[in-house]
């Protein structure tokens, strides 16, 4: 079963900056404006660069997790930042007895750990105090991946007769 799984990377900016603005403005006690201002993530260039280069890290750590199950033909690879990308699909070859019901947790997992990921390493920047919790969060969003990957169906005695008329020829035993 081939599971094409599409991460939107602009989902993700959004998310992003989304939690760096929401944390930064939680901790606001009147006073310490310019730390709030510098915590919270935005398109200025080297804010971007940030971000994707930690995206392009949370991608590999990704895969590395879906290797055994990733469809993939590339043999070569860079470390050029890819500022420009929109997507990136991950073709996921599943055992025939996987759980389909399980792919939003799958999807769920991997936006969540690269958000979580991201942000820490964006705190680590800016917050550190902030840190340990996002890396926990990551870590938690990668055993919920592992997890799901392993979602398996019963057993069919007959799996071909599943969808066969009733009223046909009768089962023999």
């Amino acid at each position: 079963m081939l599971i094409t799984v599409n991460i939107d990377i602009q989902e993700l900016v959004y998310d992003i900056q989304n939690k760096t603005y929401l944390t930064g403005r939680s901790r606001s006690d009147g006073k310490n404006y310019r730390q709030v201002a510098l915590m919270q993530a935005n398109n200025d260039d080297e804010n971007l660069n940030q971000i994707m280069r930690s995206i392009g890290n949370a991608l590999a750590k990704v895969k590395a997790e879906l290797s055994e199950v990733l469809n993939s033909n590339a043999v070569k690879g860079d470390n050029a930042l890819k500022v420009d990308a929109t997507s990136v699909p991950l073709l996921l070859q599943m055992p025939d007895n996987f759980n389909s019901a399980a792919t939003d947790s799958i999807i769920a997992a991997i936006h969540q750990y690269i958000v979580a990921f991201v942000t820490s390493e964006w705190f680590m920047i800016t917050n550190k105090t902030d840190t340990e919790d996002y890396k926990r969060l990551a870590e938690t969003s990668l055993e919920m991946l592992r997890e799901s990957l392993c979602k398996r169906k019963k057993p069919s005695r007959f799996p071909d007769l599943e969808n066969r008329d009733p009223e046909s020829t009768p089962v023999e035993s």
